[in-house]
């Protein structure tokens, strides 16, 4: 049997010695009224049975406003193409290194980034990671879905992600539907290059064959369920601990109840009173995590991890299989962060606007380089066009109502 999968660098995952319950306490406790912690997802029963989200509906309009207005030209000083070749240039393989892909991926990991935006030495690592032998695979239950680990020839774990979905496949229902799309992950990756976050973990397609590669180096556990479940890879540098924290923009997961931010237009005010969100990156990293979910259409964010041993650290953009679905839905209330808080780092909108009309064409140049290409249908490219025009009109709306100086953020 020969399966495609995303190949993704792990990570030691640090769980919190804390109950959702308790977590979600510690987060609003003391800025928000008791009263609107009556369940764990911050939601206040007065809001069940609502089928309109009002702030979402609010921001809806104004943004719609703002898209028939606006004019997507703008002059820069640094082009699309000029980003476009570097990065495209950073998966060039066809050279040779005596030092371990491992090692140089390890090195590359900062408090605030997991590689750099300009990485010669990307498309080595990449290579390893398809081409290396799998040395041993074994069963791995963190998340809600059975996931499979494997070891490298040079000792580096990577996790499984299948494919589940044919690339046409349109997953319907609820933002955050479906099983997680190995694709998605790839394209993830790309994407977070493209827009010089570099907090995506390192992600790469590989083609396998399980009877010849995989069940030969298979624990007794792995063996039992390998014909009956599909199977999901992830691959991050081990020797940093992560933190995982529950996200104020959480949502309920239940259809008859909406979360307090979802009905509460000064939400953010709030939020911007806990010690981790007054001052630093925190927000803005969230902010950023938000325009980069409403992108790829990740609706599932309801918890991020940052670096446990980095005081400063960046929220890694970690576990985005939940992207792709559909894309003609596109889901406003993932840009909530952004349309409640208006604020944003003045990088992050630099960089959109470069992309504005290009961003689809461009991580498809990308992506071409994939073992799995085509990894995107040509309507997830078209979709990211479309909704990075949403995103810039929303950055519009705040900067008509509230000025560039607070809105804008000129710090990292």
């Amino acid at each position: 049997m020969v399966v495609a999968f995303a190949f993704y660098f792990n990570y030691s995952q640090l769980e919190l010695q804390v109950s959702e319950r308790q977590l979600s306490k510690q987060h609003l406790s003391k800025p928000v009224d008791i009263s609107l912690l009556k369940t764990e997802h911050y939601s206040d029963p007065t809001y069940k049975n609502l089928t309109i989200t009002s702030v979402a509906a609010v921001a809806g309009i104004k943004i719609n406003t703002m898209l028939q207005e606006m004019n997507f030209t703008k002059n820069d000083k640094l082009s699309y193409e000029d980003i476009l070749k570097y990065v495209k240039d950073n998966l060039l393989s066809d050279f040779k290194m005596k030092v371990s892909p491992w090692n140089l991926a390890a090195g590359w990991v900062k408090p605030r980034e997991i590689h750099s935006e300009n990485t010669p030495e990307l498309g080595y690592v990449l290579k390893a990671m398809v081409t290396n032998q799998i040395i041993h695979a074994g069963v791995s239950y963190k998340g809600t879905q059975l996931k499979m680990m494997i070891k490298l020839s040079g000792g580096q774990e990577v996790i499984f992600k299948p494919q589940k979905y044919a690339r046409e496949f349109i997953v319907t229902g609820s933002p955050y539907a479906g099983a997680d799309r190995h694709n998605g992950e790839i394209a993830a990756f790309h994407l977070n290059r493209l827009l010089g976050l570099c907090r995506c973990p390192l992600t790469v397609g590989r083609i396998v064959n399980l009877r010849t590669e995989v069940l030969p180096v298979a624990s007794e556990s792995l063996s039992k369920t390998f014909l009956q479940k599909k199977i999901t890879l992830v691959s991050m540098v081990k020797k940093y601990r992560l933190k995982k924290l529950r996200s104020p923009w959480q949502r309920t997961y239940k259809d008859t109840v909406t979360a307090r931010w979802e009905q509460d237009f000064n939400y953010c005010d709030q939020i911007r009173k806990i010690n981790i969100y007054k001052k630093g990156n925190r927000l803005l990293d969230l902010i950023d995590a938000a325009v980069f979910d409403y992108l790829i259409g990740n609706a599932d964010r309801h918890h991020y991890e940052v670096f446990a041993d980095f005081p400063d650290s960046v929220v890694i953009l970690l576990d985005n299989g939940k992207s792709f679905g559909n894309p003609y839905w596109d889901e406003l209330t993932i840009l909530a962060p952004l349309y409640q808080c208006c604020r944003l780092r003045r990088t992050t909108y630099e960089r959109l606007w470069t992309f504005v009309g290009h961003l689809g064409q461009s991580l498809k140049v990308l992506l071409n380089s994939d073992q799995l290409a085509p990894v995107l249908s040509q309507a997830h490219y078209e979709s990211l066009d479309r909704r990075l025009r949403t995103v810039l009109a929303t950055i519009e709306v705040c900067l008509n109502e509230n000025g560039e100086e607070k809105v804008l953020v000129d710090i990292l």
